[in-house]
């Protein structure tokens, strides 16, 4: 068989050696497990089509567990750098965009089963190609007896949002800490399981969170030291009642003793999903582009006339409580309490809704809805804010979750997005005692050099946050030198520790080189 080969290759890699791994990876796989073009949908969505920076080479999608660990050991015969994602769609941080031109992307769409839904603990078990969306609809097939945590769209992964550290919105929204028992293929081919999974013999390989030793499942989370091909995760039974509720606040300084609020709640226990605190511009941009609401610089007097118009806060606290019903009304009334007390000028407002009843009809709005594990596409409507051709980025420092904290970080982020023509899109997501403000970044796509000026306004953000005790937890491909670079202390120890890992799990280096920062010692600088 004739193979012609994609005008990109890996960089490093000779042509002969690419060639005869793309041809031995179709002997074993078949050449329908094998894309060589039209594979445009695996970049950067959000890229200049004219820049191949982080373009893939190729498309490898393996139907199973065998199947992986044959391609892993392919690449190291032949030197080829593999890019491993799940379904390719976390699109604010690159899509499915390789850090290495050229790279071989393993995508995971072909493994999509759900090996195990636990009803009498409350747990699955998943392959990497499964959606939020097909997890949600077998567990409504099933009943509607339990409900996932999702993010908001639900076309990603639920391996890949979990082993990135995604988010989520109920008693389980920290989606890694939810994990439990994690097998991964090592680059050498061999399989691993952690936690108790690793005893051939346990009755809780995905029940209990960690097993006898050190706990190394975190090792492979937001990881290129092996690749996860199956995950187990709980699920939340479905409540007798479920109360998504709002709080609004009127003026900006409210921020700091709405967070100080929420957070004494969530330490005493009566909120435990994971709330947001969002403006108003995500409301505006669900309802039309920007161009409909300003032909300039946002100023104080549109931003309240956004306001009034959508009938929105300056900050819009949103949360879930959830449970018997005697149990919800009651931490309604707390809940209640204390924000009034705190901001007396708020609104608050609840809805409260039968736990087998939740729907379109019942709760209208997506961000009721999302936190019972509900997802959507909806949100995609908001990257058309600059017009049709609309492009995001995110910007995700991580904090104590105090107002304080909050405060100096939008300071950050709205002088640097505001100075570089973008406009200020916070949304600030909360746990008991740390937070995550998310700085969107949205410009038009149709424009190169507003592309490059959202990069390199995301590149100046994170050098600036990082100064200021606020590094990132989760990065686009392009930053994530830059975010590693933030974790310095006693002269980098985090990375050169990590980096002893990979040289040792993967001393060839052909497992997603260079994420998170992490590269192997073939790639390495003498700066690094």
């Amino acid at each position: 068989m004739t193979i012609e080969l994609p005008s990109i290759l890996p960089d490093g890699v000779e042509r002969e050696d690419y060639a005869r791994a793309v041809a031995a990876l179709v002997d074993a796989l078949g050449a329908d497990a094998v894309q060589l073009e039209g594979i445009e949908e695996f970049r950067d969505p959000y890229d200049w089509p004219e820049w191949d920076t982080h373009w893939p080479s190729a498309i490898v999608q393996p139907g199973s567990v065998e199947d992986v660990q044959t391609i892993v050991r392919i690449a190291n015969d032949h030197g080829v750098p593999l890019w491993t994602h799940s379904q390719g769609k976390n699109n604010g941080y690159g899509g499915g965009a390789p850090r290495v031109r050229g790279s071989i992307t393993l995508n995971f769409r072909r493994m999509n089963r759900i090996l195990e839904i636990n009803e009498e603990l409350g747990y699955v078990v998943v392959e990497p190609g499964v959606t939020f969306y097909e997890l949600v609809d077998e567990l409504a097939a099933r009943g509607g007896d339990w409900w996932p945590s999702t993010p908001d769209l639900g076309w990603g992964s639920v391996v890949g949002n979990t082993v990135d550290h995604g988010v989520g919105y109920t008693e389980f929204g920290d989606h890694a800490a939810a994990a439990s028992g994690l097998e991964i293929v090592l680059a050498d081919g061999s399989l691993l399981r952690t936690g108790m999974w690793a005893s051939s013999t346990s009755q809780a390989g995905h029940a209990h969170p960690r097993g006898f030793g050190p706990n190394v499942e975190s090792l492979f989370m937001q990881s290129n030291l092996g690749i996860v091909t199956k995950l187990g995760r709980r699920i939340s039974p479905a409540p007798e009642l479920f109360a998504p509720l709002r709080f609004r606040v009127w003026e900006d300084a409210d921020l700091v003793p709405l967070i100080d609020a929420t957070r004494t709640l969530m330490l005493e226990g009566t909120i435990r999903n994971i709330p947001v605190i969002g403006g108003v511009l995500g409301t505006a941009a669900m309802r039309g582009p920007r161009s409909q609401w300003l032909d300039g610089p946002m100023t104080e007097s549109d931003y309240r006339r956004m306001m009034k118009e959508l009938g929105a806060g300056w900050w819009n606290l949103r949360a879930a409580v959830s449970g018997p019903r005697a149990v919800v009304e009651a931490q309604l009334e707390r809940i209640r309490e204390v924000l009034e007390a705190a901001v007396p000028s708020g609104e608050f407002s609840a809805l409260p809704t039968e736990g087998h009843d939740v729907s379109e009809e019942t709760l209208p709005l997506h961000p009721d809805r999302v936190q019972a594990g509900r997802p959507s596409q909806s949100l995609l409507k908001s990257v058309e804010w600059w017009g049709p051709d609309g492009g995001h980025l995110e910007l995700s420092p991580v904090a104590p979750n105090t107002g304080r904290d909050a405060v100096r970080i939008g300071e950050i982020l709205r002088e640097e997005m505001e100075g570089a023509g973008f406009d200020f899109w916070p949304s600030i997501c909360l746990f008991p005692r740390s937070l995550v403000y998310l700085g969107v970044i949205n410009f038009d796509h149709s424009d190169p050099q507003r592309i490059q000026a959202a990069y390199d306004v995301y590149d100046s953000a994170v050098r600036r946050l990082g100064a200021e005790g606020y590094p990132l937890y989760r990065g686009h491909v392009r930053g994530m030198d830059v975010i590693q670079d933030q974790y310095d202390w006693n002269e980098h120890a985090y990375r050169r520790f990590v980096e002893r890992l990979k040289d040792a799990l993967d001393p060839q280096g052909i497992l997603s080189p260079g994420k998170q920062g992490i590269w192997p010692a073939s790639y390495r600088t003498d700066d690094q």
